[in-house]
């Protein structure tokens, strides 16, 4: 049998729930803020996060075009490589091309020697053009056309029955290295008829 409990006995155990249930109440609340602060820590650590996916973005998108300019610096300097070289081969070329023009031409089918000289100079100089081409320096025609300072170099005027401007003689075969300019032409450009003729 059980033995009744006391008034003393039952105040001891009220006092004991209260005290249980006010601990309750502090863990509760306890649980709560600290709920609380770990959702705040949650959220600045994903506003972090976010901010540091965005400076690796920008940093990736930084680094790609880095290599990519890299790159293409890389290719115009293969490209233009050869441009001082180029130049300093254009002259030899020049000469080439004035003793292929100093040579008489007359009675040149009477001479075989001369002859099969010519055939094999223009050979040469074919093959050298070709050459340049191979490496992108390509020469461009200046005759007839519109003279332009980007491009030609005047060297004198000469009245002509062409209009005033148009280059009537090419002195020098201009030259290109890709887009860019190796060497203007030089030419001589029509200043148009005489004005005693007119």
């Amino acid at each position: 049998m059980k033995k009744p409990i006391s008034e003393n006995e039952k105040k001891i155990h009220k006092t004991i729930e209260k005290t249980e249930s006010k601990k309750e109440g502090r863990a509760s609340k306890n649980q709560n803020i600290s709920e609380i602060n770990n959702q705040k820590i949650i959220a600045d650590l994903k506003i972090k996060l976010k901010q540091a996916e965005d400076k690796l973005l920008r940093e990736l998108a930084e680094n790609e075009n880095l290599r990519k300019r890299h790159e293409k610096e890389s290719q115009e300097n293969l490209k233009y490589a050869i441009r001082s070289f180029s130049s300093e081969l254009l002259s030899v070329t020049d000469n080439f091309q004035r003793a292929l023009i100093s040579i008489p031409r007359e009675n040149l089918g009477d001479n075989v020697m001369l002859k099969n000289l010519i055939i094999g100079l223009e050979a040469v100089e074919k093959e050298i053009y070709e050459i340049f081409e191979k490496n992108g320096v390509v020469r461009f025609e200046s005759l007839e056309k519109k003279f332009n300072p980007e491009i030609h170099q005047a060297v004198s005027k000469k009245n002509s029955d062409k209009p005033e401007g148009t280059i009537i003689e090419e002195l020098a075969k201009g030259f290109m290295i890709g887009d860019r300019l190796l060497r203007p032409a030089m030419v001589v450009v029509s200043s148009g008829k005489n004005k005693e003729e007119k």
